[in-house]
């Protein structure tokens, strides 16, 4: 951190002490590329937020459901498929 605490925080040289929350970090990513993408892809101006907030939703869902499906894997397909010996 840094040597002198009277000195001003500079947000790319001091890490915030948010270490046991980093995953938390994944929701407003997921808002700002679903607002990046609709940005972009959005036909129709009038539905804007309600997409972003959809695919915001959609990011999320697919990402926990990955989380999900990496977690069976390695914890129990892969001890079937390769045990431990002893």
């Amino acid at each position: 951190m840094m040597s002198n605490p009277t000195l001003a925080y500079t947000p790319f040289l001091d890490a915030l002490a948010i270490h046991e929350y980093w995953y938390l970090l994944i929701i407003p990513m997921a808002f700002f590329i679903a607002v990046g993408y609709k940005a972009v892809r959005c036909s129709d101006m009038k539905n804007y937020f309600r997409q972003v907030i959809i695919f915001s939703i959609q990011i999320l869902g697919g990402l926990l459901l990955l989380a999900i499906a990496f977690t069976l894997i390695i914890n129990v397909l892969l001890p079937m498929l390769a045990p431990m010996p002893g």
